[in-house]
């Protein structure tokens, strides 16, 4: 089977825009636990890698060195009252890591893309939403582990009282000219939306570049 080719339950979970930021520790700490068990599941050709892009006040890159998904990488990349300088733009996790999955030329088990709106040229404009969370799994990791992040994303919704709770099943791309294209871990920035402004229009059906199954959305 060709890289791309491996089907996925995808979910998205767009964050209404008061919503406690997910890269702050005490919101990334029981979401991190609550994925814990899938995310060794999902390791096991190889560690789980992460990486985060976020800037200081200046505007250059904060450099954490090696992510994994443990307790110690957390507590370097997750904000606390210490680090409000830092900006927070984005997160990818990748299990197994992106590395081990060149070399198997095999995508991930599962994958995490979050995302800061604020920064995505947004800074001070209106927001609908001011998170936005894909998350992947693949279906041969079975359903129990579907159901799994299901759940886990839905406490997660209901927490930041999301906007849009979503699910879809594709491939991790789309054969295109030898190669492929529209991957998931591209679908964070540039793959969600028709090219018009989303936080200017209905989040319904139009608005999305794909079909998405729509949740009914949790209240805490």
């Amino acid at each position: 089977m060709a890289f791309f080719s491996h089907d996925y339950e995808v979910f998205l979970l767009l964050a209404a825009p008061d919503a406690a930021p997910l890269w702050e520790a005490a919101q990334w700490a029981p979401f991190a636990a609550s994925l814990d068990a899938i995310v060794a599941r999902a390791g096991t050709r190889g560690k789980t890698g992460v990486r985060s892009h976020q800037y200081n006040p200046k505007g250059k890159p904060i450099a954490f060195g090696r992510l994994g998904w443990d307790d110690k990488s957390h507590a370097k990349w997750t904000h606390t009252a210490e680090t409000v300088d830092a900006r927070f733009m984005s997160l990818e996790a990748w299990a197994p890591s992106w590395t081990t999955c060149e070399k198997d030329d095999q995508a991930p088990d599962l994958f995490l893309a979050l995302a800061n709106e604020s920064l995505l040229g947004r800074a001070g404009k209106p927001l609908q939403f001011g998170q936005r969370l894909v998350c992947a799994i693949a279906t041969d990791m079975g359903p129990d582990a579907a159901a799994a992040l299901r759940q886990s994303l839905t406490q997660l919704a209901a927490r930041q009282d999301a906007v849009v709770f979503a699910r879809t099943r594709r491939p991790w791309g789309r054969a295109a000219y030898g190669g492929f294209t529209g991957a998931i871990q591209d679908m964070l920035i540039g793959g969600l939306f028709q090219p018009d402004d989303p936080h200017a229009q209905p989040l319904d059906a139009a608005t999305f570049r794909e079909t998405w199954t729509l949740f009914d959305i949790p209240h805490s």
